[in-house]
């Protein structure tokens, strides 16, 4: 999970990683502190930073990188930037889904939300197809009972996690 960029064969220097997880940290940091005081721009702002340094240096599998995408996503959802959100969430996703196994509840709940941010977006198509991979996982990890699942066998918003971009953001 501390995962960086190989390009043909070339990796970033040690130094240059570690000054990137460092810049991460402390960016995270501040990202926590606006986040709680609902300075939610700053957050965005923060965000988009920390994502510009990290994305030539760490893989899209890197927790740092993942952990800024799924705020980054969060946040502008809360904030109604959807396509922007969409982005993240989707990168986020795919990180996800070279970490963890196929079947895994952690990557059904963020394809679930990603699919609910896309939809947002008006990305109906990749949403749709998002929601119904997530479904799948979630059959597996859930089971058939269980609310969030059958909100999404049924289609419709009764689960908090199925509309979770009204909400705060600090959740």
């Amino acid at each position: 999970m501390e995962a960086v960029k190989e390009e043909e064969g070339n990796k970033p220097s040690a130094e240059v990683v570690k000054e990137v997880i460092t810049f991460s940290t402390d960016t995270l940091q501040k990202i926590e502190k606006s986040r709680s005081e609902g300075n939610y721009h700053e957050v965005v702002k923060y965000c988009r930073e920390c994502l510009k340094r990290q994305e030539p240096v760490l893989a899209e599998t890197n927790i740092h990188m993942l952990r800024v995408l799924s705020i980054a996503s969060e946040v502008l959802s809360y904030l109604q930037s959807f396509h922007e959100a969409s982005d993240y969430s989707n990168k986020m996703v795919q990180g996800y889904l070279k970490l963890y196994h196929p079947n895994n509840a952690q990557l059904g709940m963020a394809t679930m939300r990603a699919g609910v941010t896309h939809w947002h977006a008006g990305l109906i198509e990749v949403a749709h197809g998002m929601i119904c991979k997530a479904y799948a996982i979630l059959m597996v990890t859930h089971g058939p009972t269980h609310p969030i699942t059958k909100d999404l066998e049924v289609g419709e918003p009764r689960s908090a996690n199925w509309h979770y971009t009204t909400g705060s953001p600090q959740e």
